[in-house]
């Protein structure tokens, strides 16, 4: 899955993903599939919040 999306519903995806794994034993190369998946939403959510937070200290920095 290589769109973009929000913070919100990757983390939806990536819990989707789980309860997939954990509930529906899939096959092998299903699994390996769903792993990069997640792999790859993870890497998105955390660079959005270490976006988040570089933007939020910047505009902290300018009040002062």
């Amino acid at each position: 899955m290589s769109e973009q999306l929000s913070y919100k519903n990757a983390l939806k995806r990536i819990n989707e993903i789980v309860e997939r794994i954990e509930n529906e034993d899939p096959d092998i190369d299903e699994l390996s599939s769903l792993v990069k998946e997640a792999t790859s939403l993870i890497a998105q959510c955390k660079a959005k919040l270490e976006n988040t937070e570089a933007e939020i200290q910047l505009s902290l920095e300018k009040l002062n």
